[in-house]
């Protein structure tokens, strides 16, 4: 402990953190946090040991393992986490600083000086998460234009904070009523700014993405917009919702960024960003050698954090990939990859990418109803994340209902055009349940298909039921035969009834495995 700071002074501190809006973790984090001051503060830090914390704080008995149960280091990791983020925020200028250091459970406590390294952090260096700073907008000072200005940028901020994988700062507290502060901008990897400003017929809207390092525009958008009297909000809502999509969604603009600047870093630097940046650029092609950096950079990010929720999901959504790419049958991955999948959620039960992991699991294991339950929690927890709902969409067409599959990528594609163009697989599905397999054939020739045996022996199916044989034999000669038959692989599809049926019927007269 500092020689100058005091006994009251950390009890005041411990009680501004627990309290803030920006301390993001649970009560039971919260009460190993007091745990551990309280503990420290009474002379009795030498106490703060792993068996310990997990029979005074987490109810475990005599028989607790560290190493079949690892509820304490987990707690800690989520709490230096919140720790980090509320100093980053809130507590950039508060008079103490009290921290839990890596390797020990025993609290430090200083003086806040502020240092470079804290106020210099910045997501590709710190845990790798982008930070993205909101600034107030300015503009206009009639009464509508005024609403607009200072309602859109926490509109904007509240979808931006639905992607987990961004840390967003918009300025706005009661300790700080005159916006955001200069000093925290270094913090940033990006500031969003904007104005608002009014011709008395239309306000007009402008918004633009800087990054920081080097205060280069890297997108702006304008929009031009009537006010509704009876309805302020709808217009600040919904273009929130597309400013934030446009952002941070898969291959969005700060995804694009972030990617070049992490492109040069070593492999043994990787964290759960990267990897879920090398996820999206897998989901694009499918291509073996994507898999394999995806899968890299994922080992990595649980080596160096164990804890991530994310890291595990992708993790699980990779050994889906392996069997998908024909380089491994379902019986082989399934049991390790649901253990990942389960841990996923455990860690993190809100994590979009987590959920639909465990839906996938639930699904290969032929739990339906699980799989209804967590696809619908995973779309909930971000309704802006077009990559995710267009993958659950393509996910329940083949389970059987192709309507509400179609209708799921059909959102997501509006949501996001820039989607890969495999996603318009499912929306061929239609024609199929309708009987129109020409038009389905037509539709699927203009699709430039993934290195995925499903895909290829789903476009072969639609071109054999059209009378397409020349169609359906080239496109089954993409499917993997090294590893498993066209048989084994149909064994192992967890799809609908009668979808497996059309890929029998579709494809039986083409060839032999």
């Amino acid at each position: 402990m500092a020689d100058n700071v005091d006994k009251a002074g950390i009890l005041k501190q411990l009680e501004r953190i627990t309290t803030s809006e920006n301390f993001p973790c649970s009560t039971r984090t919260k009460a190993f946090f007091e745990h551990l001051v309280h503990r420290e503060l009474e002379g009795r830090g030498d106490e703060l040991r792993g068996t310990a914390l997990a029979m005074d704080v987490f109810g475990r008995g005599a028989e607790f393992d560290p190493n079949s149960d690892p509820v304490v280091r987990i707690e800690a990791v989520k709490l230096r986490k919140a720790l980090d983020y509320y100093y980053l925020t809130t507590g950039n200028n508060d008079p103490v600083s009290i921290s839990v250091p890596k390797g020990q459970y025993r609290p430090l406590f200083e003086i806040n000086t502020q240092n470079a390294e804290l106020q210099k952090s910045s997501a590709v260096l710190h845990e790798g998460w982008p930070v993205l700073g909101i600034t107030p907008f300015d503009g206009s000072d009639s009464s509508r234009a005024k609403l607009f200005r200072e309602g859109f940028p926490e509109e904007l901020a509240l979808e931006l904070a639905r992607f987990a994988h961004i840390r967003v700062l918009t300025g706005y507290s009661d300790k700080y009523p005159d916006g955001f502060k200069a000093e925290t901008l270094p913090s940033c990897d990006y500031v969003l700014n904007g104005s608002v400003r009014d011709d008395q017929d239309n306000l007009r809207l402008i918004v633009q993405l800087r990054r920081t390092v080097d205060d280069s525009v890297l997108w702006a958008d304008r929009r031009d917009i009537v006010p509704d009297a009876s309805d302020p909000f709808t217009a600040q809502e919904e273009i929130a919702k597309q400013c934030a999509t446009k952002l941070v969604d898969a291959y969005g603009v700060v995804a694009a960024d972030a990617a070049g600047h992490l492109a040069s870093r070593s492999l043994a630097w990787g964290n759960t960003y990267q990897a879920l940046l090398a996820f999206h650029a897998h989901v694009r092609t499918s291509r073996s050698s994507s898999l394999q950096q995806m899968m890299d950079l994922t080992r990595s990010a649980i080596q160096s954090n164990d804890a991530s929720g994310l890291a595990h999901a992708l993790m699980a959504l990779g050994y889906v990939e392996e069997v998908a790419l024909g380089q491994k049958r379902l019986r082989d991955i399934l049991e390790q990859g649901r253990m990942h999948a389960e841990k996923a959620v455990t860690l993190d039960p809100q994590c979009q990418e987590a959920l639909f992991a465990a839906a996938i699991y639930a699904l290969l294991t032929r739990d339906t109803q699980r799989f209804n339950r967590l696809i619908e929690a995973a779309i909930q927890a971000n309704p802006n994340s077009a990559l995710l709902i267009a993958l659950a969409g393509a996910w329940i067409a083949l389970v059987g209902d192709i309507k509400l599959g179609g209708k799921m990528v059909r959102q997501a594609l509006d949501i996001n055009p820039f989607l890969p163009i495999w996603t318009n697989i499912t929306l061929c599905l239609d024609d199929v349940q309708e009987g129109d397999y020409a038009k389905a054939s037509e539709k699927v020739q203009r699709i430039d298909a993934r290195e995925h045996a499903g895909d290829w022996l789903l476009i072969a199916a639609i071109h054999g039921m059209a009378g397409e044989t020349k169609l359906a034999t080239n496109a089954l000669s993409n499917f993997p035969t090294t590893k498993f038959s066209l048989e084994e692989y149909l064994d192992d599809l967890p799809y609908a009834s009668g979808v497996v049926e059309l890929l029998r019927e579709g494809t039986k007269h083409l060839r032999s495995f």
